[in-house]
């Protein structure tokens, strides 16, 4: 399932997590812990037509723990520093090659990011978030 808003989710959380008698911090086994639905979850692109393309030109997809781009995936390990801002450290494969780098993950409305590449001299990159029918 691809997560567009984690607002809602966030509030659903916490109004069933009122409901039952199992400890705040338990999630049933089944389901993802509350701690995984993050702000920065979804499809991302620098430019809107990348949104509905596959190819070199296209979205990426950020999950709690992956990152995946063109011909490359990630793990991802990330920490939030601020309100909506987290640093990442990148474990990935692409064609063979293995890499490891940091980054940083900048959310301005919930509908735009600065993404800043901390080993590349921080290169930075501006993304929208896809809409979900694309």
């Amino acid at each position: 399932m691809e997560v567009r808003h984690c607002g809602w989710i966030l509030c659903a959380a916490l109004v069933l997590a009122g409901c039952d008698n199992e400890e705040p911090d338990a999630a049933p086994n089944d389901e993802p812990a509350l701690q995984d639905a993050v702000a920065y979850v979804g499809r991302w692109a620098a430019e809107p037509a990348w949104c509905a393309r596959g190819g070199e030109e296209r979205a990426i997809t950020i999950s709690p723990s992956r990152f995946e781009g063109y011909e490359n995936v990630c793990e991802l390990e990330a920490t939030q520093e601020s309100e909506n801002v987290w640093t990442g450290q990148l474990e990935c494969s692409s064609e063979g090659t293995e890499t490891s780098e940091r980054i940083r993950m900048e959310l301005e409305d919930h509908e735009a990011m600065t993404l800043t590449w901390l080993d590349r001299d921080d290169a930075q990159v501006s993304l929208m978030r896809c809409p979900l029918d694309e």
